[in-house]
């Protein structure tokens, strides 16, 4: 096993969640699952590993596509239709009626199609877009194969039309029409639907009040390592690089570490090996590499920028200001001081009760904090460092 720090893994490199795969895989068979899991847990990973599987089985086409880089709903049509272009039972499809009657309409192809359907989804976004692509998932469903689509960064997109349109319509259209494609008549026995994102779906309808537009969704989540299991990891990096690793040093990568995610492990494991660089490793050692873990602001400064996605201003601001008051102690803080951290921000303490509820319940699912015996603390030991040292 390899030490990768950063991008999703596969093959042997892809440890320790043959449970939630076969869960998940499971799930998928009959149900649309809304999969939320914070930054770094390992969800691409998981969902490139279910691609294989259902694809080995012959089960379904697993199609995975990222959709971070759309910024409308034509673009995000033409990524995911792509995507299903490129697989072998995508490439496959049949001209049909559809097809003809777009092309008498004298509709372009500029590369994104289904197989010679002729269906353009280029130019910018109008009412038409919703028909064409309507079409083009009823003839994707018409082909009696099944299909499963793991739709990642869903979340970002739905945050760019909602902060287009202050109104609410035109995100709202984009989620009730996505809806309604999963409720196809045919597409309910032939496409099934993953989707996923750093920022929680839920939180961002939640926000909008769309809920009501994703609850066709399974709810399913995907956590850190058990102890055990993270035990288990950090001995077979340590086999692969032969360096000692004595329980008791793998004991303290997982205390320091708190949150057990594949992405934390694998980081302090690698600090670490440069800080042996050919010596035994040892708890000096294992500190010092976490404080130059700590101090490279690369690993960490996603978890600042995300604030102005997940909430924008002024709410990220007051985020930054709860969490900077939850980092001063490793056990965290009561939802009393958050409230009072937010004083000069919101005087009226009614309005102030509910804005700290709603930011810490974000902060919580995201994967910043977590509610333990009556105080938020930091779910990961190294955020907290680096947040303390950087912004509190």
């Amino acid at each position: 096993m390899k030490n990768v720090v950063g991008k999703p893994v596969t093959g042997n490199n892809f440890f320790g969640r043959a449970q939630e795969l076969s869960e998940l895989g499971e799930i998928t068979e009959d149900e649309h699952v809304l999969l939320l899991a914070p930054r770094r847990v390992g969800k691409t990973s998981l969902l490139l590993a279910l691609q294989s599987n259902v694809s080995r089985e012959r089960s379904a086409t697993g199609v995975y596509v990222s959709v971070a880089a759309a910024t409308n709903e034509l673009q995000f049509v033409k990524i995911l239709i792509q995507a299903i272009y490129e697989t072998k039972p995508g490439r496959r499809l049949k001209p049909n009626a559809i097809a003809a009657w777009l092309g008498r309409h004298g509709r372009r192809l500029k590369g994104v199609k289904v197989a010679g359907s002729g269906i353009d989804l280029d130019g910018a976004p109008t009412p038409e877009w919703q028909d064409e692509a309507d079409k083009a998932f009823a003839a994707i469903a018409a082909v009696g194969t099944p299909w499963l689509f793991m739709i990642d960064e869903l979340p970002m997109l739905v945050l760019l039309l909602a902060r287009s349109d202050p109104s609410g319509t035109r995100v709202r259209n984009f989620l009730q029409w996505f809806r309604n494609v999963r409720q196809l008549p045919r597409g309910i026995e032939n496409l099934r639907f993953v989707l996923a994102g750093s920022i929680g779906l839920d939180n961002v309808t939640r926000r909008h009040r769309l809920t009501d537009t994703i609850n066709d969704l399974r709810d399913w989540r995907l956590g850190p390592f058990t102890r055990e299991l993270a035990d288990r990891f950090l001995g077979e990096l340590a086999h692969a690089y032969r360096l000692k690793l004595a329980p008791d040093l793998r004991d303290a990568i997982c205390d320091r570490a708190e949150w057990l995610i594949p992405y934390h492990l694998q980081a302090i494991f690698s600090a670490l090996r440069r800080e042996c660089s050919g010596t035994s490793a040892t708890i000096a050692l294992l500190d010092r590499a976490i404080d130059a873990l700590v101090s490279r602001k690369a690993y960490f400064t996603y978890w600042d920028e995300r604030l102005h996605d997940a909430f924008g201003a002024p709410e990220d601001g007051l985020a930054r200001t709860m969490l900077a008051t939850c980092a001063r102690d490793a056990r965290g803080t009561t939802m009393t001081k958050l409230q009072r951290s937010l004083t000069h921000q919101i005087p009226d303490l009614r309005d102030r009760i509910a804005a700290t509820s709603w930011i810490a319940d974000v902060l919580e699912n995201d994967g910043y904090l977590v509610a333990d015996a009556g105080r938020y603390r930091f779910r990961s030991g190294l955020l907290r460092r680096y947040w303390l040292s950087h912004f509190s």
